[in-house]
Formats: C-alpha cells, structure tokens, sequence
C-alpha cells in the first residue's frame, strides 16, 4: 500500500471538513432560511476559554468555516459574569507548576475576549420567562444562569426563530440543544473548528413539515 505523506492527510481532512461544513449550511439554507447571513454565534464560556487555551484565531476559522459570509459574534452578560466568578475562585488556587498559567488567566481573557470582540446580550430574562416551561420540563436544575440564558435564546420559538448558531464544549447544553431543531453547533476539537452535521430532531422536523406540505 501506498503511505500518503503527513500534510497529504492533514489536508485531505481539512477539505473533508470543509465539505461537511458546506452540506451543513446548505442543508439550514434549504431547511431554516431565517439561519442566514449575517450569522450571529452565540459563544458560551467553556468555548471562550477552550479557544483561548488553545490559541484558536476565532475570527479566522468562524470566516473558513461559514464560507467568508458575514458573521458576528455574541455573547451574554451572564455569562461574562460566570467568566469573572471563575477568574475570582481560580485566582486563589496556586498553580501546580511554576510554568503552568492560572486558571484564572485564561478565564479573564476568555471574559476580555468577548468585551472586545463580541455584541453583549445584556437582558435574557423576556425570553427565559418566555421558555420557562420547556425549562421546568427538561429538568435544566444543573445549569448555570449563562447556559439556562443561552439555550432559551437558542430556542426560542421552538425553532430558534433568532437564527443562532451555538459553540459550546458543554456536554449538557450540547445535548439539550440537539433535541431541540434548527440549532447549529460548533465545537473545538483541541485547536480544530468544527460544525456539527444537523441534529436527529433538525432532521424530523424537516420531515415533518414537509409531510404536512
């Protein structure tokens, strides 16, 4: 057999990914046409402090990834807040090398980060009453006020009718969103950017609108 040199895989990989970004859009575009440019991202902390730990050039790969169509980039109040509450709480755990950063480092530059280079959402609390029973039924006791602010914004109307993509490395809030149609999701594999294919219940409501057509 024929051994493909390094670069050759790690390319191949990248327009693979590429490939399954477009197919994904497409699929919101034919599907959720209110999801379109400018895309707005709702960025949760552990994707801030995930992009920040691992140098990831947000702007850059958000840009590859949607195919250069105008974006932006969102974050809430509640969850700079979280942001500045980690930062306190690991501010006084010493590191446990001398040449490893605090915590509490990349927790403020994850808060900086979206200071600097996102629209703050200041007020949640219309649509969170709004969704209050989707709450209660789901169960989200677990969650923090910036995840509980983040999913309702996401799925408002049942069909996130505000036309948010969210990234997030939050093994809950991922799952809660993926039951839920019409919620695009990114995620950081280590320093790779990557856009989840539709969700199941993307997919049954799409059918299921078109068997009522």
């Amino acid at each position: 057999a024929v051994k493909q040199h390094p670069s050759s895989t790690t390319t191949n990989m990248r327009h693979g990914r590429a490939k399954a970004s477009r197919r994904t859009l497409q699929f919101y575009r034919l599907n959720a046409p209110h999801l379109k440019s400018p895309y707005k991202i709702l960025l949760d902390g552990t994707f801030l402090v995930a992009s920040i730990r691992n140098k990831v050039p947000l702007w850059d790969r958000f840009s590859k990834t949607l195919q250069h169509e105008q974006f932006v980039c969102c974050v809430t109040r509640s969850t700079l807040n979280e942001l500045e509450l980690l930062s306190e709480q690991s501010a006084k755990i010493k590191p446990s090398g001398d040449s490893e950063e605090s915590h509490s480092t990349f927790f403020d530059q994850a808060r900086q980060y979206g200071l600097d280079e996102c629209e703050i959402i200041e007020n949640c609390n219309d649509v969170t009453n709004t969704n209050e029973k989707l709450m209660n039924k789901r169960a989200f006791k677990d969650f923090s006020e910036a995840s509980k602010d983040i999913f309702c914004l996401a799925t408002d109307g049942g069909n996130n009718r505000a036309a948010y993509f969210v990234a997030t490395q939050d093994d809950g809030l991922s799952d809660a969103l993926r039951a839920m149609p019409y919620v695009p999701l990114f995620r950081l594999g280590r320093a790779v950017l990557l856009l989840e294919s539709p969700s199941s219940a993307s997919r049954q409501f799409t059918g299921n609108l078109e068997q009522n057509k």
